[in-house]
């Protein structure tokens, strides 16, 4: 494969949706899922999130980059009757705006905290997909009185990089380069996210999201330069050497096809399972699985299955 190729494919690591404008209720998949906002007063911002369930049981849901909260929808159309959910948009993604202040994994970190002291949640399921597991491990490791369980889906912040790894990124992932990615492009970068390399039908709608923003010049300069901030943001707040500061019981899972993580260009060789083998060295209490027929998009791939992990897990540590 030309090097071109392989930067472009890596520029959208850690999750590569768009933006749509979400009707008030969804009903697309099963679950009423309601859209809502919340304003957090100390960061002076109004965030959007997707709720569903009634349940006494709390979950909360971290995005991962240039995601949104409607990637949850398959896990808050399909919760255990006994969970109540709430998905929001980051700052820069979905319909919440962004803040314009420093991007960083402590600054999103902070927005998760008030959001969920905002809405007065307590024994919460912290759960975070991709950048979101980095974002909730930087959370969690100042240990929240409301946090009772952690669930790190497909996460960054396990593969650990370099001073090099980092100029590399510097260097190569530039806001031109998403600027300039063609439609096709675009499809081939959501594709390699699945199981199998191939777009599922169900998932279309997040493509076509993609495209739409791009149609606003103004908009999607400002996405870009979101999502490379993240991306440095993500770089610049290494959290693997803190986990041991957690003390909430954690549950990491993995998909076997991952193709985003580890990296394929800076770590050739990583696998998933050596990830997984360090993680079991490195912290013999984290509960960790790797899921067959999934890839970096597990919670889309495997969303019963994920589903079914999260139970076991989260019912053995009440």
């Amino acid at each position: 494969m030309p090097l071109l190729n392989k930067l472009i494919r890596m520029s959208w690591r850690w999750g590569i949706y768009g933006i749509l404008t979400m009707a008030f209720i969804q009903n697309s998949m099963g679950q009423e899922i309601e859209s809502k906002k919340i304003h957090l007063s100390d960061q002076q911002l109004e965030i959007h999130y997707l709720k569903a369930g009634n349940g006494k049981t709390k979950w909360v849901l971290i995005h991962g980059l240039g995601s949104y909260s409607k990637a949850y929808n398959k896990i808050l159309s399909n919760l255990p009757d006994h969970v109540e959910a709430y998905a929001l948009d980051l700052p820069g993604f979905g319909e919440t705006k962004t803040s314009h202040d420093t991007i960083s994994m402590e600054s999103f970190a902070v927005i998760v905290n008030d959001f969920v002291m905002e809405l007065g949640l307590t024994d919460v399921v912290l759960m975070g997909h991709s950048m979101g597991g980095q974002i909730a491990m930087t959370l969690a490791v100042t240990n929240p009185t409301w946090l009772k369980n952690l669930v790190l889906l497909a996460p960054a912040g396990i593969e650990t990089f370099t001073e090099k790894d980092r100029a590399w990124f510097d260097a190569v992932v530039t806001e031109s380069l998403y600027l300039n990615l063609t439609d096709e492009q675009i499809r081939q970068n959501f594709n390699i996210n699945f199981n199998g390399m191939q777009l599922p039908e169900d998932a279309e709608f997040m493509y076509r999201d993609r495209i739409k923003i791009k149609e606003d010049q103004e908009y999607y300069e400002e996405y870009c330069k979101t999502t490379v901030g993240s991306i440095k943001a993500m770089l610049e707040g290494p959290v693997y050497l803190q986990i041991e500061k957690i003390k909430a019981p954690i549950l990491v899972l993995f998909g076997q096809n991952d193709a985003l993580i580890p990296n394929k260009i800076l770590h050739p060789d990583l696998t998933v399972d050596h990830l997984m083998e360090g993680l079991t060295n490195d912290y013999p209490s984290i509960q960790h699985k790797v899921l067959e027929r999934a890839g970096h998009f597990i919670i889309w791939d495997r969303t019963n299955k994920v589903l079914e992990e999260i139970e076991t897990f989260t019912q053995a540590h009440k």
